[in-house]
């Protein structure tokens, strides 16, 4: 919940007081004339002291300074251990795609698909809990409302009325407040799924790192293409998912097209680091184990809030990358996959889910490849009305359960 933890300064006037304190602080901000000895003391002879030097009444005794000690000296980039001399395309989710969706299927030959299959929600309601609903409100008001957090709160912004001066509140910060929410959707996944002796084999790591890099193809050996990311829940299983397209289908992506983003470039919102990891970094890496589900939530910026499509596309360039580094878990190189890799990708922005599954064929490139990777995506869906980071939320308003069927009866696909 937010919280007003100091009484805000009423303003009584017809103008902003703000605005006395800002001349204030300027008026203070000037340097005052510098002190000059007269003439006539000048040719008395008389020794001035000036009472603001560290060294009056008496020189102080300074102590040697050893400047060649590590501590004062700053690495440089070169020293890192991640350092790498070549300079990487690197996607880490902080720059919205101009393009959206279709610029996301550009960068990573994908043709998509506008919805899941209808069987995944038939699966689900078959599993449907008793008082469902109920379940999942009290899911989501755990973040809302039961969090006892108190900190300090971005300040306001009113796109509209910009100049107002908003007090600032404390409370559940949103990153954390919707963290808990994915939690507590996933808890209520594995329970409804366990009472049907289902998904009990699931492994689930907390904030941990994940970074993949292509750096292997035509195209990708001069400049590697890093993709980087934080998941709050990474998910994994022992046996890799069923490709939920089979190979006739795989097949057909031959004659479709990737998304022309033209004159986009795909790699136009990419930034580029020397430092990064050639070798796959997630959790338990070393276990004969598979990348199921990520999940993750990401706060809207005030100013420039991205759109729907700009939150989807993050979300397939960030399950791409998860399936990347599936891939090459192991140190493989291959651009043509044996066998097709699936992930998943649950991204909450706004009380607004992201489902995306991805199916990695290929890492081929090329332009004469043919063969293409397949994304299902069901962007924006609405979970519950989310209010503004400044206001309780006590009452959870249009809640959606389909959604939230959506989501049991992709975690059931297996």
């Amino acid at each position: 919940m937010v919280f007003k933890k100091y009484r805000p300064a009423k303003q009584w006037g017809k103008m902003n007081t703000r605005i006395f304190k800002e001349i204030l602080a300027a008026r203070n901000k000037r340097d005052m004339p510098p002190f000059r000895i007269p003439e006539a003391v000048k040719a008395a002879g008389i020794e001035i002291f000036d009472p603001n030097d560290p060294d009056f009444p008496k020189p102080r005794v300074k102590p040697e300074v050893n400047f060649q000690h590590p501590a004062f000296k700053v690495p440089s980039i070169q020293e890192h251990p991640l350092y790498n001399a070549v300079k990487c395309r690197l996607f880490d989710g902080s720059e919205a795609m101009t393009d959206g969706i279709d610029q996301a299927c550009a960068l990573t030959k994908t043709v998509r698909r506008n919805s899941f299959p209808e069987e995944i929600l038939q699966k689900a309601f078959h599993l449907t809990p008793e008082n469902m609903e109920d379940r999942l409100r009290d899911a989501i008001l755990a973040g809302e409302m039961y969090d006892p957090t108190l900190e300090k709160l971005p300040r306001r912004f009113d796109p509209v009325l910009f100049w107002v001066y908003y007090p600032r509140v404390h409370g559940t910060p949103v990153v954390k407040k919707n963290n808990i929410i994915l939690e507590n959707l996933y808890r209520l996944v594995l329970l409804t799924a366990i009472q049907h002796n289902q998904l009990d084999y699931l492994r689930s790591d907390a904030d941990e790192p994940l970074s993949a890099t292509l750096d292997f193809g035509v195209g990708f050996e001069a400049i590697p293409l890093v993709f980087r990311s934080q998941p709050h829940l990474t998910v994994q299983c022992p046996v890799p998912l069923t490709p939920w397209a089979d190979s006739n289908e795989v097949e057909q992506t031959r004659s479709e097209s990737v998304p022309d983003v033209t004159p986009v470039d795909p790699f136009i919102d990419l930034s580029s680091d020397h430092l990064y990891s050639k070798v796959p970094v997630l959790p338990r890496r070393r276990l004969n184990l598979c990348i199921d589900t990520v999940l993750w939530t990401r706060e809207q910026n005030q100013k420039y809030p991205w759109t729907r499509e700009q939150n989807c596309a993050n979300a397939i360039a960030t399950c791409f990358g998860s399936a990347l580094a599936q891939a090459t878990r192991h140190g493989s190189k291959a651009t043509d996959l044996e066998k097709p890799i699936t992930t998943r990708a649950v991204q909450l922005v706004d009380g607004r889910l992201d489902l995306v599954v991805y199916q990695l064929n290929t890492l081929d490139f090329r332009p004469e490849a043919s063969k293409k990777n397949i994304v299902w995506i069901e962007p924006a869906l609405q979970l519950y009305r989310a209010k503004p980071f400044y206001e309780n939320n006590d009452n959870i308003e249009d809640l959606c359960s389909e959604t939230f069927l959506k989501l049991l009866g992709m975690f059931l696909t297996r």
